[in-house]
């Protein structure tokens, strides 16, 4: 998989790249991950073309940078150049005696062909061969030889002797190899890196092996921003090279970044359509979206024509293990071992795919083999720390890392990860009987302290109602700051949550105000904790073998929160313009949306369908799915034996189920606000051609600047143009008159539109809410259940008027806000008025889980525990205070005077 070095040229060519090579910066910021295609840079261009060169010269070099056509190709080592680039290995130059060895052995490496790689290089010394020799000697497992065989390149680097930029890059790639096989200092990283610099720097900048070799070497160190930036410079250098356009496939794929992997597919199939690395690509694309059929057809072909490469043998034992047929991938590793006895390849290929989808005792064993084999190779050891510390193996994990450390400071993963566990070594932990709470001594002990009980109840009914125990119990690491909880979870320290579960490890950050870069802000972390252990209770029911959308809806169906009046509006549009997702595209909502609103709208439908399941085919039903998961079935046979239809019968019932709850909540109210506009126009020619006429200018407007801005045609239909992209545009907007909306109220009393228009007219023309609106914000609170503003409008004339007549109307709000205190402890202060202290403190502690580094919280809490008697309560929010108010007396004054009261 390595490039053929580039032919010897005139000094004249590396002058010339030296004063031509510039590309603007800024362009380069705005290219997205995969570009659609590369143009060949200025610099390489004008080389390419330069007047003085031979025509033999200018054909080598439109080869090596690929733009070449088939005039370039007119001798037998061109054309086998153009088919190594383009990985048509069966191509017959490629057996043509009169090429190069080398170019020849290439080939048959990367059709796994081990044996006849050293057969054809069997006398060859160049830099290149005993590159190759050494691949190949590694890839068949014989260590010692491959180590022998690098010997010569290696010595020629560390004698500093001249060399051109490809035989340096090819020396860089041997010391690559006896770095796996041996294990070298941590200054090799170094070495390699200024080597490769000094070869696209100073020997020749239009060398783009050399910015391959560095991307490479960058993206096994998981440094992706400059790994990205060497790999659109190769592409620069050279837009065929293939093994360029897979790697940014497979940092899309890091990032699930479909669309762009796709790209990446497409760009090699333009190469050839049949292209090795796009099927690579398509399979591990495939075995990522937990789709083991789809990576299995795209592998078949390719193993069909190429049976020992060893990249599609890998995967496919990979694609048995995802199909959780253990025995299969047992049978197809050791074909493996058949052709590389001993080699670590594949077993690290299924532990990687293994971890990924949280079959973690089983990938641990895959990737302590790959380990194993070959000890020098950071990569298995690396995924296995990781994996450790997911599952919350931490001692594990703190062994495989530190091992790393050695082999490869470097690694950013790594390094993070390693720094996490050191730091947890020094954390406090809380025992209770189903979880342990870990936390940072200091100011966090006042949030593990109250998690203790409210967990362990929690577990109770959870475990109830999913009829299963996890066989252990959870630990919670409640982490000071956003960075520490990314690394916990990503190994990374930026990750746009507040809580994550991995099985049995849930990590939260605590729920504070601060610097945004480590605090997302107050939340009540109950709400959080319950939705994070539902996937605790799923996973270890299912053997984690569960869909995504399942996991994720049964957790928000368990939420203490009723859906939101947003997501009834968004859930309601979304089936309106029938934009749901189905049972195929909901997984990815999750992780890769395509729309901003997507993510949320993953979480809500799934939650919708899990309610539609439990009413459809009983509280049962969702238990009896998760048993099918954890036989290792998949959706298509899973949901028919556990619910006795298929996914689109499951659908399509759905569906016409939802279309009722939308109409429920009153979002779908009959005749629509469309409708009687469009009647209110045909009613009035006038205000008809008026619109019309405003329409099209407007129309003709935007499409006047998208053909200034961006290329679109001049000419052509301005609606056909624009309706796509701008939807709104499509129906014209109106003001409806009080005298109309008066009407159309008196006609259709009860239409939730209607009076909502009505109340906020009113409200506006009043300066704020009267008691006028009463009448008409209870009618519209019946007619639209799930909208919270009649809500907040009856509960600010109540507490003016009634206060305890509000607390109906607070309890409604506050049941749905999981991130602000205000109702809480609005609530918590009606309650104490009225005589309730149970259901105050039940409110001010709400209030403290939100805002448990508040002190007046706390101060309201301890106050309403002693009203209700529950002491224990007290105590516990005034330790909390002393350790937020180190430096007021009275809080260890009042701790005393409550240890002399003695517990309930």
């Amino acid at each position: 998989m390595r490039p053929r070095r580039q032919h010897a040229l005139s000094c004249a060519v590396a002058a010339l790249a030296l004063l031509a090579a510039t590309v603007a910066h800024a362009q380069e910021q705005d290219r997205p991950l995969v570009p659609e295609s590369f143009e060949l840079q200025d610099a390489a261009a004008r080389a390419v073309s330069a007047a003085w060169l031979t025509d033999d010269e200018r054909r080598a070099l439109r080869v090596f940078h690929g733009v070449w056509d088939e005039r370039d190709l007119d001798t037998p080592e061109r054309r086998a150049l153009a088919a190594l680039a383009t990985w048509r290995l069966d191509d017959p130059a490629l057996q043509d005696p009169t090429v190069p060895a080398e170019i020849r052995a290439e080939a048959r490496m990367r059709a796994g062909d081990m044996e006849a790689t050293l057969t054809l290089l069997d006398g060859v010394d160049s830099p290149r061969a005993s590159l190759l020799r050494a691949e190949a000697l590694e890839s068949l497992g014989r260590l010692a030889l491959a180590d022998a065989a690098v010997e010569a390149p290696v010595k020629r680097l560390t004698a500093r002797a001249e060399q051109s930029a490809g035989d340096l890059t090819d020396g860089v790639l041997a010391l690559q190899v006896r770095a796996r096989v041996q294990g070298q200092p941590a200054r090799d990283f170094q070495t390699m890196a200024t080597l490769l610099a000094r070869a696209h720097q100073d020997l020749d900048r239009l060398h783009w092996p050399s910015r391959l070799a560095e991307a490479q070497l960058l993206l096994d160190k998981h440094n992706t921003a400059e790994a990205v930036d060497a790999l659109h410079e190769t592409l620069d250098l050279n837009p065929r090279c293939g093994e360029a356009w897979f790697a940014l496939g497979m940092v899309a794929l890091d990032r699930f970044d479909f669309d762009q992997v796709r790209t990446a597919v497409n760009a090699l199939r333009r190469l050839n359509p049949a292209h090795p690395l796009a099927m690579l690509l398509v399979a591990e694309s495939a075995l990522v979206q937990d789709d083991p059929e789809s990576a299995a057809d795209a592998l078949a072909p390719l193993l069909a024509r190429y049976p020992s490469m060893r990249e599609a043998l890998a995967l496919q034992a990979a694609v048995e293990a995802i199909r959780y047929d253990e025995p299969a991938m047992r049978t197809a590793l050791d074909r493996y071992d058949e052709l590389s006895p001993g080699s670590p390849l594949a077993y690290y290929e299924v532990g990687r795919h293994l971890a990924m989808n949280r079959q973690y005792e089983l990938a641990a064993e895959m990737l302590e083999t790959a380990a194993k084999r070959l000890p020098n190779w950071p990569a298995p050891r690396i995924e296995l720390g990781l994996l450790e510390l997911q599952s919350g193996r931490d001692a594990n994990a703190l062994a495989a890392l530190e091992q790393v450390a050695e082999l490869d400071p470097y690694d950013k993963r790594a390094a993070n990860s390693l720094f996490l566990l050191r730091e947890l070594t020094g954390f406090k932990q809380l025992e209770t009987k189903h979880f342990v709470i870990r936390y940072r001594p200091g100011e966090d002990e006042v949030v593990a302290a109250m998690m203790p009980e409210a967990l362990d109840a929690t577990h109770e009914e959870l475990v109830e109602r999913f009829q299963h125990e996890p066989d252990r119990r959870t630990v919670i690491e409640v982490m000071p700051d956003h960075q520490f909880f990314g690394v916990r979870i990503t190994s990374m320290p930026f990750i746009h949550t507040i809580a994550a579960c991995t099985g049995p490890v849930i990590a939260m950050e605590v729920p504070r105000d601060g610097p945004k870069h480590l605090h997302f802000g107050p939340y009540d972390w109950l709400q959080v904790l319950r939705h994070e252990y539902v996937h605790t209770i799923t996973l270890s029911q299912t053997r984690n073998r569960i869909p995504h959308w399942l996991t994720e809806a049964a957790a928000v169906s368990m939420e203490l929160a009723p859906r939101d009046y947003e997501r009834c509006q968004m859930l309601a549009r979304e089936l309106e313009q029938g934009t749901l997702f189905d049972l195929d595209t909901i997984n990815w909502g999750f992780i890769r949306p395509r729309r901003p609103q997507d993510r949320g709208l993953a979480y809500a439908q799934g939650a919708w369908m899990v309610e539609f399941m439990n009413e459809r085919f009983g509280e049962s039903a969702l238990v009896r799915l998760m048993e099918q998961y954890a036989e290792g079935k998949r959706e298509n046979d899973a949901m028919p034996a556990a619910l006795g239809v298929t996914r689109q019968e499951f659908l399509s019932s759905f569906l016409a189920w939802a279309r009722e709850q939308v109409k429920s909540w009153g979002l779908a109210p009959e005749p629509s606000m469309d409708d009687m506009t469009d009647r209110l126009i045909r009613g009035n020619p006038q205000l008809a051609e008026r619109l019309a006429s405003s329409q099209q200018a407007r129309l003709e407007t935007i499409v006047e600047a998208l053909t200034e801005q961006v290329g679109l045609p001049s000419n052509g239909d301005p609606q056909r143009l624009t309706a796509d992209l701008w939807p709104p545009l499509k129906r014209p907007k109106i003001t409806i008159d009080d005298t109309t909306l008066d009407a159309w109220l008196k006609e259709y009393p009860d239409h939730p539109d209607l009076m909502e228009l009505k109340l906020r007219r009113m409200e506006e023309a009043a300066g704020g809410p009267t008691s006028e609106m009463v009448p008409l914000l209870e009618r519209y609170l019946a007619a639209r259940p799930v909208d919270p503003y009649p809500h907040r409008k009856l509960a600010q004339l109540e507490l003016e008027r009634e206060p305890v007549l509000a607390i109906p109307h607070l309890e409604f709000l506050d049941v749905r806000e999981e991130y602000n205190d205000a109702y809480a402890l609005e609530l918590a202060r009606l309650y104490r008025a009225n005589g309730e202290p149970a259901k105050a403190y039940a409110k001010a502690l709400k209030a403290a889980r939100t805002q448990p580094y508040k002190a007046a919280t706390r101060e309201l809490a301890a106050a309403l525990a002693i009203e209700n008697k529950d002491l224990d309560a007290a105590r516990e929010h005034i330790s909390a205070l002393v350790l937020l108010e180190p430096d007021r007396e009275l809080h260890r004054r009042r701790l005393e005077a409550l240890g002399r009261l003695g517990t309930k």
